[in-house]
């Protein structure tokens, strides 16, 4: 379900580190309702879910081979997506309130499926509408922290 969109690698060769930076979009097909027998069509759309991979790489000097050390991923925005070009279900503000920007739709959705949704999922916006994440920016800092050869980088807030 997740289809890739471009990679960009960050490479420091004096420090065997590289950082790949992968946008994806995640798409799911939903369906609800509708009645074959009564003649009812379902309503049948997709959401779409910009994401942002990280891979924090490094040379195993054994091997020679790169390795992934440590994967972080961001979720940007999500969309509904009509499969007739006309037809998408209406989630109410307070459904789609219990997801932060980014997941909403996709939140909203699969629970609807009666899966489980981490609200507590990375996003590149924070509670306000369009401010920047400070988790979301402290990340960029350590990317930068890992090329320059830094051992132990603590990724577990971001």
């Amino acid at each position: 379900m997740h289809r890739e969109c471009g990679t960009l690698v960050d490479l420091n060769p004096a420090a065997d580190r590289a950082v790949g930076k992968m946008k994806a979009t995640i798409t799911q097909r939903f369906r609800i309702g509708g009645d074959d027998a009564m003649g009812i069509d379902p309503i049948v759309f997709d959401v779409d879910c910009d994401s942002r991979f990280h891979f924090f790489c490094f040379r195993d000097l054994d091997t020679k081979a790169w390795k992934v050390k440590y994967v972080k991923l961001i979720y940007e925005k999500d969309k509904l997506i009509p499969v007739d070009g006309k037809t998408v279900p209406s989630f109410s503000k307070s459904t789609l309130d219990k997801y932060p920007e980014g997941y909403k739709y996709l939140g909203a959705a699969q629970s609807m499926l009666g899966h489980e949704i981490d609200i507590c999922l990375p996003t590149i916006q924070s509670a306000e509408c369009g401010a920047a994440n400070a988790l979301w920016l402290d990340l960029y800092k350590k990317v930068g922290e890992w090329l320059d050869g830094a051992e132990d980088i603590d990724l577990s807030s971001t």
